[in-house]
């Protein structure tokens, strides 16, 4: 195991100065390498049955360094040990056998993606904390553990800024029909928190599940009287944004204008905004709209299967009445409605909405 490791340190080093997407998967997964080859050793000390497998071995993943695309047909033809063993999160290979990384939560979906090829029982997620609570508790003292939810509300939670799991992690379960089960790290008698795959309550709709918050959002109104009773006109704006890869959260619409939500931490690197800095998406925009950016915007998601009683929409909105609100977006999805609010006043309304919707009066 020694002589492994040298031999992974020499070969990672000598590709420092290399300067590429592609060398940057090979030195970035350097610690995932040799922290997993710890842990083989330390657990073969204590006396377990454990054996180090590669993930690269099974992990296939496209070429798209950084960020790459696993392939879950691949991956199932992979014959998994019964017995106990140890690899990395996050790191996979070409088809050739070239290093990729799966990006931003790649660990835990590295571990969905085993869980699914093994058709596991449950998949069983280690954090910092034991659950997932009704918001964030850094930011929130007084939120809630959740003993157990479902896939829609963690799918949406992830999705509007629950850091606790990335989205990704929850298709292969999805597909699979395999429960997640939240524990900590630290405290892993706790019972956690568990992700149902289907509803089983029959009282389940009564229920609010939770708030999210994601700063750094940017509000982008597209404007033009070439809307009014025109056909197309959507379709050409979703073709320049698609061309350009720039993925939309929310969208609202009226006669003459659209406006979008942008989150800046999936529009590029060193949070570049496109709608400001590239030059050619304004020109192709500009040609038949007016075009306005809005910047420090929070978005603030009450997320739950009892959004749809009569009444609970209502008392959210007025609850939230004293604040400027520069979009809400219901409709879509019946488990969610996203609040647009200035970056200054998203404490005070996040803190509000979690007081009277779970503290004072749970719905």
């Amino acid at each position: 195991m020694e002589e492994e490791v040298q031999s992974i340190i020499l070969n990672k080093l000598s590709q420092v100065q290399i300067h590429n997407i592609q060398s940057m998967d090979n030195i970035i997964t350097l610690g995932e390498d040799l922290s997993s080859m710890i842990v083989t050793a330390f657990l073969q000390k204590q006396g377990s049955d454990v054996t180090h497998i590669d993930a690269r071995l099974f992990m296939v993943t496209d070429d798209n360094y950084g960020k790459a695309a696993p392939q879950p047909d691949k991956i199932k033809t992979y014959d998994f040990p019964q017995s106990l063993f140890v690899t990395q999160g996050f790191v996979g290979a070409t088809t050739d056998g070239v290093t990729t990384t799966l990006g931003r939560g790649g660990s835990d979906y590295s571990a969905a993606l085993i869980a699914e090829a093994m058709n596991a029982d449950e998949l069983l997620i280690y954090t910092n904390v034991p659950g997932i609570y009704t918001s964030d508790p850094n930011h929130i003292s007084s939120a809630q553990l959740i003993p157990e939810l479902y896939f829609q509300e963690m799918a949406e939670m992830a999705n509007f800024g629950a850091k606790i799991l990335h989205p990704a992690t929850l298709e292969p379960c999805v597909r699979s029909k395999i429960p997640i089960r939240i524990l900590s790290t630290c405290e892993p008698e706790k019972a956690g928190t568990l992700v149902r795959v289907e509803e089983t309550h029959a009282d389940r709709g009564s229920h609010i599940t939770a708030i999210t918050m994601r700063a750094n959002q940017f509000l982008v109104t597209i404007k033009s009287l070439k809307m009014l009773n025109a056909y197309g006109f959507l379709a050409n704006i979703f073709s320049i944004l698609a061309h350009h890869k720039i993925s939309v959260d929310l969208i609202t619409t009226s006669e003459v204008s659209i406006a979008l939500t942008i989150d800046s931490t999936g529009i590029g690197s060193h949070d570049i905004n496109p709608f400001i800095e590239d030059k050619d998406l304004l020109v192709k925009l500009e040609q038949f709209s007016e075009i306005v950016v809005e910047g420090y915007l929070t978005l603030i998601a009450i997320i739950g299967g009892g959004l749809t009683i009569p009444g609970v929409i209502q008392k959210i909105l007025r609850i939230i009445e004293p604040y400027k609100v520069r979009l809400v977006c219901y409709g879509a999805s019946n488990s969610s409605i996203g609040i647009l609010v200035s970056e200054e006043s998203a404490d005070r309304v996040s803190h509000i909405l979690h007081k009277q919707l779970f503290e004072d009066t749970h719905v």
